[in-house]
Protein backbone atom coordinates (compact mmCIF):
# COMPACT_ATOMS: atom_id res chain seq x y z
CA UNK A 1 0.00 0.00 0.00
CA UNK A 2 1.39 3.48 -1.35
CA UNK A 3 2.26 6.07 1.96
CA UNK A 4 0.42 8.95 1.85
CA UNK A 5 3.04 11.95 1.94
CA UNK A 6 2.06 15.85 2.39
CA UNK A 7 2.57 16.03 -1.46
CA UNK A 8 0.56 13.69 -2.07
CA UNK A 9 -1.96 15.48 -0.03
CA UNK A 10 -1.40 18.80 -1.26
CA UNK A 11 -1.86 17.97 -4.88
CA UNK A 12 -5.06 15.91 -4.00
CA UNK A 13 -6.46 19.43 -1.99
CA UNK A 14 -5.53 21.37 -5.04
CA UNK A 15 -6.96 19.26 -7.83
CA UNK A 16 -10.36 18.77 -5.79
CA UNK A 17 -10.13 23.37 -5.16
CA UNK A 18 -9.50 23.58 -8.97
CA UNK A 19 -12.33 21.35 -10.22
CA UNK A 20 -14.57 23.10 -7.91
CA UNK A 21 -13.72 26.52 -8.80
CA UNK A 22 -14.04 25.82 -12.57
CA UNK A 23 -17.61 26.22 -14.06
CA UNK A 24 -18.92 23.18 -15.12
CA UNK A 25 -19.95 22.98 -19.29
CA UNK A 26 -22.39 20.64 -20.16
CA UNK A 27 -21.74 19.06 -23.78
CA UNK A 28 -25.22 20.20 -24.80
CA UNK A 29 -25.20 23.36 -22.84
CA UNK A 30 -27.48 25.29 -24.97
CA UNK A 31 -30.25 28.33 -24.48
CA UNK A 32 -32.54 26.69 -27.23
CA UNK A 33 -34.37 23.12 -28.07
CA UNK A 34 -32.72 23.36 -32.12
CA UNK A 35 -29.41 24.40 -30.35
CA UNK A 36 -29.64 21.09 -28.60
CA UNK A 37 -30.28 19.51 -31.80
CA UNK A 38 -27.97 20.82 -34.06
CA UNK A 39 -25.14 20.01 -31.17
CA UNK A 40 -26.34 16.31 -31.29
CA UNK A 41 -25.99 16.22 -34.80
CA UNK A 42 -22.50 18.01 -34.56
CA UNK A 43 -21.48 15.55 -32.36
CA UNK A 44 -21.66 12.47 -35.03
CA UNK A 45 -19.11 14.55 -37.07
CA UNK A 46 -16.94 16.54 -34.40
CA UNK A 47 -15.33 13.56 -32.33
CA UNK A 48 -17.25 10.37 -34.32
CA UNK A 49 -18.86 9.07 -31.67
CA UNK A 50 -22.19 10.48 -31.63
CA UNK A 51 -23.89 12.69 -28.70
CA UNK A 52 -22.92 11.70 -25.24
CA UNK A 53 -24.55 13.59 -21.62
CA UNK A 54 -27.57 14.50 -23.95
CA UNK A 55 -30.41 16.26 -21.83
CA UNK A 56 -33.31 13.83 -21.45
CA UNK A 57 -35.83 14.28 -18.31
CA UNK A 58 -34.82 12.23 -15.49
CA UNK A 59 -37.33 9.20 -16.56
CA UNK A 60 -35.85 8.88 -19.96
CA UNK A 61 -32.12 8.85 -18.89
CA UNK A 62 -33.28 6.16 -16.15
CA UNK A 63 -34.45 4.29 -18.75
CA UNK A 64 -32.04 4.25 -21.57
CA UNK A 65 -29.18 3.84 -18.62
CA UNK A 66 -30.90 0.30 -17.72
CA UNK A 67 -31.65 -2.73 -20.20
CA UNK A 68 -34.77 -0.91 -22.33
CA UNK A 69 -32.16 1.08 -23.94
CA UNK A 70 -33.97 0.30 -27.92
CA UNK A 71 -30.18 -1.00 -29.34
CA UNK A 72 -29.71 1.62 -31.58
CA UNK A 73 -28.93 5.04 -31.99
CA UNK A 74 -32.15 6.65 -32.50
CA UNK A 75 -31.44 10.02 -33.50
CA UNK A 76 -29.87 8.43 -36.83
CA UNK A 77 -32.23 5.17 -36.41
CA UNK A 78 -29.31 2.91 -37.16
CA UNK A 79 -26.63 1.33 -35.65
CA UNK A 80 -23.85 2.71 -37.56
CA UNK A 81 -23.35 5.92 -39.62
CA UNK A 82 -21.24 7.44 -41.97
CA UNK A 83 -21.38 10.87 -43.23
CA UNK A 84 -24.33 12.02 -40.96
CA UNK A 85 -25.92 15.63 -41.78
CA UNK A 86 -28.59 17.48 -40.40
CA UNK A 87 -30.92 20.25 -41.06
CA UNK A 88 -33.08 21.15 -37.88
CA UNK A 89 -35.73 23.15 -37.51
CA UNK A 90 -37.93 24.42 -34.42
CA UNK A 91 -41.41 23.56 -35.50
CA UNK A 92 -43.29 25.04 -32.46
CA UNK A 93 -42.70 26.18 -28.90
CA UNK A 94 -44.18 27.61 -25.41
CA UNK A 95 -43.31 28.75 -21.80
CA UNK A 96 -43.44 24.32 -20.98
CA UNK A 97 -42.77 22.47 -24.18
CA UNK A 98 -41.03 22.61 -27.75
CA UNK A 99 -40.57 20.49 -31.01
CA UNK A 100 -37.62 20.33 -33.24
CA UNK A 101 -37.43 18.37 -36.17
CA UNK A 102 -34.35 17.11 -37.97
CA UNK A 103 -34.03 15.90 -41.21
CA UNK A 104 -31.35 13.61 -40.79
CA UNK A 105 -28.97 12.55 -43.69
CA UNK A 106 -27.16 9.03 -42.97
CA UNK A 107 -25.67 6.96 -45.58
CA UNK A 108 -27.26 8.68 -48.08
CA UNK A 109 -30.55 8.25 -46.38
CA UNK A 110 -32.81 11.53 -45.29
CA UNK A 111 -35.18 11.03 -42.45
CA UNK A 112 -37.62 12.61 -40.25
CA UNK A 113 -36.82 12.92 -36.60
CA UNK A 114 -38.84 14.90 -34.34
CA UNK A 115 -37.65 15.70 -30.97
CA UNK A 116 -40.10 16.64 -28.34
CA UNK A 117 -38.14 19.43 -25.39
CA UNK A 118 -40.05 19.94 -21.78
CA UNK A 119 -38.71 22.99 -19.86
CA UNK A 120 -37.72 21.27 -16.68
CA UNK A 121 -36.19 23.50 -14.16
CA UNK A 122 -35.72 26.29 -16.55
CA UNK A 123 -33.70 23.63 -18.59
CA UNK A 124 -35.13 22.24 -22.02
CA UNK A 125 -34.39 18.67 -21.80
CA UNK A 126 -35.30 16.01 -24.41
CA UNK A 127 -38.98 14.04 -23.29
CA UNK A 128 -39.66 12.09 -26.59
CA UNK A 129 -37.78 11.48 -29.93
CA UNK A 130 -39.89 10.27 -32.96
CA UNK A 131 -40.55 9.45 -36.08
CA UNK A 132 -43.64 10.60 -37.58
CA UNK A 133 -44.49 8.32 -40.24
CA UNK A 134 -47.27 5.52 -39.75
CA UNK A 135 -45.77 3.45 -37.37
CA UNK A 136 -42.86 5.07 -36.81
CA UNK A 137 -40.70 4.66 -33.57
CA UNK A 138 -41.59 6.63 -30.39
CA UNK A 139 -38.77 6.56 -27.86
CA UNK A 140 -41.39 7.05 -25.10
CA UNK A 141 -43.50 4.13 -26.05
CA UNK A 142 -40.31 2.03 -26.68
CA UNK A 143 -39.22 2.38 -23.23
CA UNK A 144 -42.66 1.88 -21.17
CA UNK A 145 -43.22 5.20 -20.65
CA UNK A 146 -46.46 7.36 -20.65
CA UNK A 147 -46.80 9.72 -23.08
CA UNK A 148 -45.87 13.44 -22.40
Amino acid sequence: MAALTRRTLLLGLASVALAAALPAFPVFAAERPEQIIEKVYASYANDGNGPQDVPYLADVAEQLSGENHPGFDFFIDAQDFDKVSAVVTLVSESDKDAVVRAEMTNFGTTKTVEIDFVKNGGAWKIGNVRYPVAGGFDLRQSLGLSAL
